[in-house]
């Protein structure tokens, strides 16, 4: 690196590169993954700081995702949660489980030890400084991999022609300090014509602070600052800040849909760029990471044997490609619901003791376990 020139060294002493277009959570957390095994790795992200737009998503995680991903999060917990609430019209549902389910996560603080830990393990990471199309077209031709774990609108998926992402959330959140956290472990969903194709929320994150939250489907093509200045005017979201103020706020793009093709030649997408989200939430970090860790393991094979890069495609679509149908199809149903839909939906599920059922098997992750404990319970 001189100055603002990129300088590019072709299969260094080290073997073949790996380049990491976007220090977020999933491309610092693959970066640590390939640093490991041995590979050099090259991280960049145009962002000056490691913390920026962190703020822009929420950070409610599970506690056995967490645990898998093998994230340094320890340090980062701002609340534990052992349920949520969800609302429609004058219905509600309780689905509380008597041990904690869910972290919620200080986005910054995970970022910077992520970031520490990949700088630890012998990963390159450098801030302020983007890879034009060029010098990216340049390192694939060269025969070393080029990985984009570059969000939503992904820049490595364009430049390299990748097929879009079919749907998307527009989302606004703010947070608000003296607010009152009741429930206080517990987030809160809102269902209503105010965010049409996703929802409203509530996450209490302790210390009399709250994240108040909306997501509007771009297929219903309303903007979410809007959908957000409706929701806060709700008995729900007023019960939190009636007297509380407002720190900040932010709005975001999430994928609601996976990309057709993840991998090109040398050059492979991860998270939010791969579109591996949950539909359902809008939550990438646990699948993400999950899928990272497949894209690590098939990247170290492909150096070392020689094989396709195209082996992690295969790879993650079989491991969690299932899930996220579920989650997709789990999003596209309630999507198609409006409020008296849910209220009759929401009785049902009292009926048949769907409360009871989720707060002992619920999983935020994996809709198919839920699935087989519902058909297998006693």
């Amino acid at each position: 690196m001189k100055g603002n020139i990129f300088i590019y060294l072709s299969k260094s002493g080290f073997g073949m590169k790996v380049v990491i277009v976007g220090a977020g959570v999933i491309g610092l957390a693959l970066a640590g993954e390939l640093s490991r095994m041995g590979i050099h790795t090259e991280v960049y992200d145009k962002k000056k700081s490691i913390a920026y737009g962190a703020e822009k998503a929420s950070g409610v995680l599970s506690i056995d995702g967490l645990n898998a991903s093998g994230l340094p999060y320890s340090k980062s917990i701002l609340n534990t949660l052992d349920g949520a609430v969800l609302y429609a019209g004058s219905q509600k549902l309780v689905v509380k489980s008597k041990t904690p389910k869910a972290y919620v996560i200080d986005r910054a603080r995970l970022l910077q030890d992520t970031l520490e830990s990949a700088e630890s393990a012998g990963a390159a990471v450098t801030l302020g400084r983007g890879v034009s199309k060029d010098e990216l077209l340049k390192i694939a031709s060269s025969g070393d991999i080029v990985v984009g774990a570059d969000g939503a609108i992904s820049y490595t998926a364009s430049a390299f022609g990748f097929p879009g992402i079919g749907e998307f959330a527009l989302t606004y959140k703010a947070t608000y300090k003296h607010a009152e956290l009741i429930p206080k472990d517990m987030v809160e969903l809102v269902f209503s014509n105010a965010t049409p194709g996703f929802f409203g929320w509530t996450v209490p994150y302790g210390n009399g602070i709250v994240e108040i939250g909306v997501g509007a489907s771009t297929k219903a093509k309303k903007n979410s600052s809007k959908a957000f200045q409706e929701f806060s005017k709700s008995d729900v979201v007023l019960a939190h800040i009636a007297n509380a103020e407002k720190i900040s706020g932010y709005a975001s793009l999430i994928p609601l849909s996976t990309r057709s093709i993840t991998v090109k030649g040398n050059v492979a997408l991860v998270g939010d760029a791969a579109g591996q989200v949950k539909a359902t939430t809008g939550g990438g970090i646990i699948f993400g990471v999950a899928c990272a860790k497949i894209l690590a393991r098939s990247i170290g094979e492909t150096i070392s044997k020689g094989t396709s890069l195209e082996a992690y495609e295969k790879r993650w679509r079989k491991a969690y490609g299932h899930d996220l149908k579920l989650h997709a199809l789990a999003h596209a149903y309630y999507s198609s619901l409006n409020t008296k839909n849910f209220e009759t939906l929401f009785k049902l599920s009292r009926l048949f003791g769907l409360e009871g059922f989720l707060g002992k098997y619920g999983d935020m992750d994996s809709p198919s376990k839920i699935i087989r404990r519902f058909f297998l319970r006693r």
